[in-house]
């Protein structure tokens, strides 16, 4: 009854063995009895040609070996065994006489290539076994074997303790049990003071145990006594861990062996586990109180339960970094490792950078929303329906727990903007390695401006996270301490940025449309503020990919300059934006920052020195100045300047600017940058003076300020002394306030 697969087999088979020239001879066939069944083939190889090393397998010159088809073969692996158990405790035999061909079958077995690739991974095999290169150097052991009896699987999650002498013995504390799983913590030495709580007893050897482990306790009670470990240190051991179970918990015993690492390395502890169900565990527990050295009943006990009992394996499923290799080892979000983490906001976005930085094995991370978690953010939001009315900090906290075990999530309900005005609480968010702004709003945004504003500064890179109202645009910037602004700066860079930008406008219409959006998504309506629209698909997929770039630029080291870039979902078409630091001014007569950007700086320098060429170095020249003021924070950006319009007055004594021009000027930056940038001022030089107002500026904005032509409430004047090698610069705001008093 072969399937079409056996057969197609068998063709092979006999193509292979006529094509070896008696090198591989097939001796029977066994026929599947009913459907499902495999089908057997008796197949004798020569192995005479093989080089035969110290410590190899020691082959006779041909190995009778047995091949198993199964019925769905080719999607289904052949295995093979030897017909003996000779060569039982070398690796890679298991069960005596399977013969492990393959260490990821999922990979390596490719369907198509049949027997014919099967044999050639055989006679790879057998070369190697008879040269002792099963292991070969640099490539990791193949671990022993324990084969789990019992559904509890063991999870250790600390390295262990290096034995010293015949062995190590002490506990394991269990942090956290279920019925089907228990996690190991700290080692702890039987010498110290054990701590209060459930504990699994171990023994760590710094010798090796047999390929395959026991299945009965006497079995191993031999093994264990070749290596110094008599059976009284094992039974002492097993009442000290039935001692410590609590109730009807079973009781665990941990079993190490330096059988871990890479051939010729060193040698790391292989962890094997074993169950004593509670039942027993408490049997062992009455005895041990109950003996007394005129009645050593627990010694009977042990005696005649270990002559009997069979071995309850557990699976041991590792997570001890010196074992496991991080998945994530070599990619973007190792940068995150053991990092201290404050997350401003807790929604779509907030949610999901929580729960990467979770699994990317962030060492804390503190969570600030005042908002609840509510039935329609369910959609995109990573929450669960228990969850509802919890708030959102909280709830995030909880999830990341369940990611990470060992991540510290501290949750804050509380207003981001009264964080940030608190000295207190703004003391604690600044200790932070990062600050992540997910919030999606100005008054936040502008209350890390405010905060900010001071210069110097000192604050972690803070990285601001937004959606496009589709969820199909993404905007991440990044500020750092080199640079003035913050998000509300870094916002209008970016727009300014892209303004000037080829093949940018849809992200321009995306985030700064030229008309207000009037047809508003409101999800819940009276309750929720309008937000995007986009599905947990689309919102994980964009935040993702910002984590990623935030995770590279700061692996990079300290930058001194503030980062943007955009994205949108399915365009590989990036833009990409860093700004160096401005020219930072103090305003003496009204207390306003002024930042004055590189490129605008350059282009007066440039005025300058063309000045200079043209009419020597004692005209004053100068220009206009056009930019942004946000009265709130007392900022004035200076963003692009010009040089003299036309009709301007240039001489050794003075520079009267002209005004033809300026308003087209004005129109242009305004509509282009869709009125990120227009007029705030006015720039002239002192050559080879200080850069102070002299009697005639003040003069002039007493007339500009006080007269009809100029409605501005206030007027900028930048003056640049020295000359333009090495030109010395000051701001000072005149408003028209001040003149009306």
């Amino acid at each position: 009854m072969k399937s079409e697969g056996q057969g197609w087999a068998l063709g092979q088979l006999a193509e292979i063995a006529q094509s070896f020239g008696g090198a591989l001879e097939i001796i029977e066939i066994t026929e599947p009895k009913s459907e499902g069944d495999f089908l057997s083939v008796s197949v004798s190889v020569d192995c005479s040609s093989y080089e035969r090393k110290p410590g190899g397998v020691p082959f006779k010159a041909r190995e009778r070996l047995l091949l198993k088809i199964p019925q769905g073969f080719p999607l289904e692996l052949p295995t093979l065994y030897f017909a003996h158990k000779r060569y039982a405790k070398f690796s890679h035999v298991q069960w005596g006489s399977y013969i492990c061909l393959y260490q990821a079958p999922e990979t390596e077995w490719q369907p198509e290539d049949g027997l014919f690739g099967f044999f050639e991974r055989v006679h790879e095999w057998l070369r190697a076994g008879a040269a002792n290169e099963l292991d070969p150097f640099g490539m990791p052991l193949h671990p022993p074997i324990a084969y789990a009896v019992s559904p509890l699987k063991v999870v250790p999650t600390q390295d262990t303790p290096k034995p010293e002498g015949a062995f190590w013995a002490g506990y394991a504390e269990i942090t956290h049990e279920t019925e089907i799983r228990i996690e190991l913590g700290r080692w702890i030495d039987y010498q110290a003071d054990a701590p209060d709580g459930r504990l699994a007893v171990a023994v760590l050897l710094p010798t090796d145990m047999p390929h395959e482990y026991p299945g009965t306790m006497s079995d191993l009670l031999k093994e264990l006594d070749a290596r110094l470990i008599s059976p009284v240190v094992v039974r002492a051991l097993v009442e000290l861990g039935a001692l410590r179970s609590i109730g009807d918990k079973p009781l665990i015993f941990i079993l190490g062996a330096a059988m871990r690492g890479v051939a010729g390395g060193q040698r790391l502890q292989h962890l094997a586990c074993w169950r004593i169900d509670a039942e027993r565990a408490k049997k062992f527990r009455d005895v041990a109180v109950a003996a007394t050295a005129e009645n050593p009943v627990n010694a009977e006990f042990f005696d005649t339960w270990a002559a009997a009992a069979k071995i309850e394996w557990c699976s041991v499923l590792e997570d001890r970094p010196e074992i496991v290799t991080r998945r994530d080892a070599d990619s973007p979000a190792a940068w995150w490792r053991g990092r201290h983490v404050a997350i401003l906001g807790c929604g779509a976005i907030g949610s999901a950078v929580a729960m990467l930085l979770a699994r990317a094995g962030a060492g804390k991370v503190v969570l600030y929303d005042r908002d609840i978690v509510k039935p329609g953010v369910l959609v995109r939001q990573l929450f669960d329906r228990y969850q509802i009315g919890l708030g959102k900090a909280a709830a995030t906290a909880k999830n990341m727990t369940f990611a990470n075990r060992n991540v510290e999530a501290l949750s804050s309900h509380s207003d981001v903007v009264k964080i940030i005005a608190s000295d207190e609480r703004r003391s604690e968010l600044l200790k932070a390695d990062v600050i992540i702004n997910a919030t999606a709003s100005t008054t936040a945004a502008t209350a890390l401006e405010k905060q900010f504003r001071s210069w110097p500064k000192d604050h972690p890179p803070i990285i601001s996270m937004a959606l496009g109202h589709n969820a199909d645009h993404a905007l991440l910037t990044m500020a750092v301490n080199a640079v003035p602004g913050i998000a509300i700066d870094l916002d209008r860079r970016t727009k300014i940025a892209l303004s000037n930008s080829a093949n940018a406008k849809h992200v321009l219409d995306e985030f700064w449309p030229t008309s207000p959006r009037t047809r508003l998504f409101q999800p819940e309506p009276g309750c929720s503020s309008p937000t995007f629209r986009g599905s947990a698909a689309d919102v994980l997929a964009l935040t993702a990919r910002m984590m990623n770039i935030a995770s590279e630029w700061l692996a990079e080291p300290p930058h001194a300059c503030s980062r943007a870039r955009t994205f949108q979902s399915g365009n590989s078409r990036e833009f990409c934006f860093e700004w160096p630091a401005d020219i930072v001014l103090l305003d003496g007569r009204n207390g306003y920052q002024i930042r004055v950007s590189q490129s605008a700086l350059s282009g007066m320098r440039a005025w300058m020195r063309r000045s200079e060429r043209v009419r020597g170095p004692r005209v004053e020249t100068g220009g206009i100045l056009f930019g942004h003021t946000d009265d709130f924070l007392k900022i004035i950006w200076v963003d692009e300047i010009s040089g003299p319009p036309p009709d301007s007055t240039q001489s050794a004594e003075m520079f009267v600017c002209g005004t033809s021009g300026v308003a087209g000027l004005n129109d242009e930056k305004a509509k282009r940058t869709r009125k990120a940038v227009s007029f705030v001022g006015m720039w002239h030089t002192h050559p080879r003076a200080m850069p102070l107002p002299s009697a005639t500026d003040y003069r002039a904005m007493a007339n500009l300020l006080t007269g009809d032509d100029f409605q501005a409430k206030r007027f900028l004047m930048v003056i640049i002394g020295a000359d333009a090698a090495r030109p010395l610069i000051s701001g000072t705001v005149f408003e028209r306030a001040d003149y009306q008093q």
